[in-house]
């Protein structure tokens, strides 16, 4: 097209946005938010900066309107496709300014964990859910005695179909959802500590560092260069789940190189907390030369991390701790005996026991709870993202029938805290379900993991809580006492603490 042509074209355009933003004021919530974008646009055309962040901002309240009126974690989460654009368009305008491109940052990231999950009578077993689980029961027999599965393949797929449409059709929690917190507060909380928050702004990474009343910004690599290295990572991982000695230095200064860039030079000594993108949720952090000395832990936003930090733990009379040992693991959980010989008053549920109902009645509430299963993320269904109990596999759904979350919940299976990001900047799996309940803090791994030594870690790792330590701290005495065994310091790298 000739210069002439595109300066034809722009008043044309301009009166189209602006004809489509007329529908500012209509019923539908999604209509409305449709026509701040075409207002923002409008705006953008003009180079008017605080028109596009004032109209994306009445966009963003209409897609949190339409999202409030939906009972469904997956639905809700999903919704915010509807913010993309809307997103893109403010974290460009925003990101030359670093309070503002944090205070963006906040406004469109996990939205979704602000507002517990709405269910059915936690009471009632919907038959749906009781079936699946009756059915991966006898999915894992047939596997493991080499039987046909395709039958059962077939009614899993069904019975997957009527959990989600059921779960479709529950009504949103009458809880207001938690507004994302101001700058002003972000920064008072990190006070003297370190939250480092990575923003996606048209395909390359911002670094926003938060340290003594100030935040500043670095620009890193792109999303495309880091993505290339996530594959290899994943891979030398697997590696030392296996066994093999894998140096992973190498590899580690390339993450770091690429993700943060110069902002290193802006972190501090001491505990960092990370807030990265939903696409890089699931990296082994511990990699990364500048984070594998020290305590830190990860959290979705600073808002959850907020959040986290003023949740109640259970009074001293009333807390409890529960061990679950899971079928089918390589060393049999052999992690759990000994921790219950140092918890003497916890409750203990293997074998048989380790059933269901048992495990989600004693976890209501609880103070701390170890869960050694195995783990199955699902990237194409988060919400069936399962462990495998005696009876079954225990799924999302499941956990979000639970009335009161557990304060600190450890899960050493393998991949347990994968969380798989959807809609815009949200993220669904096992532990996204917890944090939305309200646990406040987790241990868990994200890739494959050495049975043997994640026993024999998960041991210190618990020493270390019951002496007092947070769980980024106590990571960080894992990760130091395993530093030595390439097998070990692999799988302590697998782990990560989420929220506080």
């Amino acid at each position: 097209m000739t210069i002439a042509g595109q300066a034809a074209q722009g008043p044309t355009r301009l009166a189209l946005w602006t004809r489509a933003a007329s529908y500012r004021t209509h019923p539908n919530a999604l209509v409305r938010a449709a026509a701040w974008h075409a207002q923002s646009l409008a705006h953008e055309e003009q180079r008017n900066r605080g028109g596009v962040l004032r109209a994306a901002a009445a966009g963003l309240d209409a897609i949190d309107e339409h999202r409030r009126l939906i009972g469904s974690s997956e639905l809700r989460a999903l919704a915010t496709t509807h913010g993309r654009d809307l997103t893109t368009i403010a974290l460009r305008h925003a990101a030359t300014d670093p309070r503002t491109l944090l205070r963006w940052s906040e406004r469109t990231r996990a939205t979704a964990l602000a507002q517990p999950p709405a269910t059915s009578d936690a009471a009632t077993i919907p038959a749906s859910l009781a079936a699946l689980r009756d059915n991966g029961r006898r999915l894992a027999e047939a596997r493991a005695e080499g039987e046909p599965t395709d039958a059962l393949e077939r009614e899993r797929l069904r019975l997957e179909r009527a959990v989600r449409s059921e779960s479709h059709t529950l009504s949103a929690t009458t809880a207001e959802q938690q507004k994302p917190p101001s700058v002003e507060e972000i920064v008072a909380a990190v006070g003297d500590g370190c939250l480092v928050e990575l923003v996606d702004v048209d395909g390359t990474v911002h670094v926003l560092v938060t340290h003594a009343g100030r935040v500043r910004r670095k620009v890193a690599g792109s999303t495309e260069e880091i993505a290339a290295l996530l594959g290899p990572t994943q891979m030398l991982l697997r590696r030392a789940s296996r066994g093999r000695a894998t140096d992973m230095s190498a590899l580690g200064g390339q993450l770091q190189e690429a993700i943060l860039g110069d902002a290193v030079r802006l972190i501090p000594d001491g505990p960092v907390v990370l807030a990265p993108t939903a696409r890089l949720h699931g990296l082994a952090w511990p990699l990364l030369p500048v984070l594998g000395d020290r305590p830190f832990s990860v959290v979705p936003s600073a808002g959850q991390w907020l959040r986290a930090r003023a949740t109640p733990r259970p009074a001293a009379t009333r807390r409890r701790t529960l061990l679950v040992s899971g079928p089918g693991l390589a060393t049999g959980g052999a992690e759990v005996p000994l921790l219950a010989a140092s918890h003497p008053d916890a409750t203990l549920l293997a074998g048989r026991d380790a059933a269901l109902e048992r495990v989600l009645d004693q976890l209501d509430g609880a103070d701390l709870v170890h869960l050694a299963a195995h783990g199955n993320f699902r990237a194409d269904s988060p919400l069936f993202s399962a462990l495998d109990l005696a009876d079954g596999p225990l799924t999302v759904h499941d956990l979000e029938r639970v009335r009161r979350a557990p304060y600190r919940v450890v899960l050493s299976a393998c991949e347990s805290g994968v969380l798989a990001p959807v809609g815009a900047e949200e993220l669904l799996g096992l532990a996204a379900a917890l944090f939305s309940l309200g646990t406040a803090g987790l241990v868990s791994s994200v890739a494959e993991v050495n049975d043997t030594a994640t026993a024999d870690l998960m041991v210190e790792l618990h020493a270390s809580l019951a002496s007092g330590a947070d769980p980024a701290t106590a990571l960080h005495r894992v990760r130091r006492q395993a530093a030595d065994d390439p097998v070990a310091a692999g799988t302590a790298a697998a782990f990560l603490a989420l929220g506080v």
